[in-house]
């Protein structure tokens, strides 16, 4: 059985090194380390401002990709449709969307009247449009996959907006998202949490997407491994519809709550990835996918940061620096009281399959420290942990700061004692054996959950439950009042 599974490892790791050849954009191996970084001519790549955004975006730099135009195929399709942000998240949204290999139209109409928006077939008094890219790539099988995404910007904020995807006399039904609230708001708001969805074993991602649906989060951040294979297209295929057996699909959530996504070491930032979702493209020093590779946005009173922890070269020295500056920027604007942390290799786990990475621990806790960063939610192990409070580190290890009730962090003067290390993950992939023993570990659960967060001015409640059964597997908060 071992024999088996390493010669598995080993077809995978060989297949997704020709992948990345194939993409351009470096694959990791488990530890961390590049592998390959073959040369794409630049000219493949397509940039452009989408209209009123005030932003520059990028295709990855690969295969075909090109302006809208009102060119349909003979039975255009328009499907796995999904929103997320790369812009400021009370006034703008980014809509991905797949359709047939000839179909080049990547308009979105949208407004606040739903039979407005319905009854459209173009722009008018009460229907805006907005204009954006497709994009053709290959996967490992060379098989050809046409993708799209737009942008819409300049909107109110905390409004709920209408619209379908496609071009002229070709439109998928209606849908709806929601901005966020004006910035430093503390209207309250909840997200979720879910992550290693890979596999999606027992429909555990597709059921994960319904319980976040049924719980009404404002978006949702997932911590990495969305499939096995990342220039597998056939596995996006799967994680983009993916259904329940019933009659829910992923796309009812996720085509009207963001989703914003951390690189896991399955996903490897291959071109399948970044060509089918939208993150802000503010490129820093050494920063692959036009400046996906990592990111930060706000909503709200909280500030969110998305992390790639699978380039050890970069996550000590660029991507650090990058980290110190954007988490001493969000403490510097008063508007913000809750700093959330997203990435995919945990440094605080207690004996699961994949130890601790003391590595990365070194290079971002002290970063974490300084600037109270409140919670980190990672994944890569196939269960659910939470640590104690934790702030500092002797001899490597973390140490344990003052616990409030149920393991919660104490509060003095606004500043929580210790930074929360959650461990959420397994909506999909293979469930992992766990412990307790370790000193930094509050609760451990060999269980698929899914994690919701509710923030209400200078208090949240975490609430973590159960993928299959929606029991209660933890549930704790503090207030900083």
């Amino acid at each position: 059985m071992i024999k088996t599974c390493t010669a598995t490892l080993l077809l995978m790791l060989a297949l997704a090194i020709v992948g990345c050849q194939d993409t351009g954009l470096v694959e990791e191996d488990d530890a961390g380390t590049s592998r390959t970084d073959a040369f794409v001519p630049p000219e493949q790549s397509y940039s452009y401002e989408p209209a009123g955004c005030g932003y520059q975006v990028s295709t990855p730099p690969l295969g075909e990709a090109g302006a809208s135009e009102d060119v349909f195929g003979a039975t255009p399709t328009m499907d796995h449709v999904h929103v997320s942000w790369a812009g400021p998240t009370h006034g703008t949204f980014a809509v991905n969307w797949r359709s047939d290999r000839e179909t080049l139209a990547s308009r979105v109409l949208y407004g606040t009247d739903r039979a407005a928006v319905e009854a459209a077939d173009a722009a008018g008094e009460a229907v805006l449009e907005a204009v954006g890219h497709h994009m053709l790539f290959r996967d490992l099988a060379r098989r050809e996959t046409r993708v799209h995404e737009a942008h819409v910007c300049g909107l109110e904020a905390n409004t709920e907006y209408f619209y379908k995807v496609g071009g002229t006399g070709h439109w998928t039904e209606v849908f709806s998202t929601s901005t966020a609230p004006t910035p430093g708001t503390t209207d309250p708001f909840t997200f979720a949490v879910t992550g290693d969805s890979r596999g999606n074993e027992e429909d555990a991602w597709a059921i994960s997407q319904r319980r976040v649906r049924d719980a009404m989060a404002d978006f949702e951040l997932f911590s990495g491994d969305a499939v096995i294979l990342g220039t597998a297209q056939d596995q996006w295929d799967e994680f983009w519809s993916a259904g329940d057996g019933a009659e829910f699909t992923v796309q009812d959530l996720l085509s009207s709550v963001p989703l914003m996504m951390a690189n896991g070491n399955h996903d490897a930032l291959a071109v399948n990835f970044v060509a089918q979702t939208a993150f802000p493209q503010d490129v820093f020093m050494n920063e692959r996918a036009q400046g996906e590779e990592w990111y930060s946005f706000d909503y709200g009173n909280a500030h969110f940061v998305m992390l790639d922890d699978n380039d050890r070269e970069l996550w000590g020295t660029t991507e650090a620096m990058w980290l110190e500056q954007d988490l001493a920027a969000a403490r510097a604007n008063p508007a913000i009281d809750w700093v959330f942390v997203t990435h995919h290799r945990p440094f605080y786990t207690c004996m699961s399959t994949h130890q601790p990475d003391t590595s990365l621990r070194a290079s971002w806790q002290e970063i974490f420290d300084r600037h109270h960063v409140d919670m980190v939610f990672t994944g890569h192990n196939h269960v659910y942990e939470r640590s104690r409070p934790i702030r500092g580190l002797t001899g490597g290890q973390g140490v344990v700061a003052a616990e409030g009730t149920n393991g919660a962090p104490q509060v003095n003067a606004g500043v929580a004692s210790g930074t929360v290390y959650l461990v959420a993950a397994g909506v999909g992939a293979p469930l992992y054996e766990v412990s307790t023993a370790c000193a930094s570990t509050y609760s451990a659960r060999a269980e698929r959950t899914y994690v919701t967060v509710r923030v209400a001015g200078s208090a949240i409640e975490v609430t973590v439950r159960n993928v299959m059964t929606d029991s209660i597997v933890d549930q704790f908060g503090w207030s900083k009042e």
